[in-house]
């Protein structure tokens, strides 16, 4: 069976748009403008047998439009950037922006580190502030890699083999 590396790059793609959903909730409402309230993000990735492990997950969120809510960006263990590009500066949390790339801390994070096993389900809070009157529309969706181990799993090839003869 031959694989292209860009059947790799599709069906990963394929994967967290049809395996992986996504939800926003638990938005505090009734603010005032200047007010800052908190939303969560719950990530669900596919059960077995169908589930593969996703590993450097970024979330990517966005309000719209920005005259009634900012993002507020978090900081700490997870950290916040304008674009996906993890060479951009980080965003402070005094920068109130209308789109983020949340990147994770390594192997050991407390809150989550990134990866995301099959079957797992991640809970993140996050915080924006009202800005004025009106509704504003939170989005997100997740940027990852697909563990290649779990697509090519180590296993064993076929044995080679050769009688040998020790003389006494």
């Amino acid at each position: 069976m031959t694989v292209s590396l860009l059947d790799i790059s599709t069906a990963t793609a394929a994967y967290l748009e049809n395996e992986v959903e996504v939800r926003i909730g638990q938005v505090t409402g009734n603010l005032q403008p200047g007010e800052e309230g908190t939303y969560t993000v719950r990530v669900i990735n596919a059960p077995a047998p169908t589930g593969v492990r996703l590993t450097e997950m970024t979330l990517h969120i966005t309000v719209s439009p920005g005259s009634v809510a900012l993002l507020i960006p978090p900081t700490g263990l997870t950290h916040a950037r304008a674009t996906a590009d993890t060479n951009t500066p980080l965003l402070g949390s005094a920068d109130l922006v209308e789109e983020m790339f949340v990147f994770f801390a390594g192997p050991g994070a407390p809150q989550f580190d990134g990866v995301l096993d099959v079957g797992e389900v991640a809970d993140l809070e996050f915080r924006y502030r009202a800005e004025g009157r009106g509704d504003a529309t939170l989005r997100c969706h997740i940027h990852a890699s697909v563990d290649l181990d779990d697509l090519f799993p180590r296993s064993a090839g076929p044995n080679g083999e050769q009688v040998l003869t020790v003389l006494r």
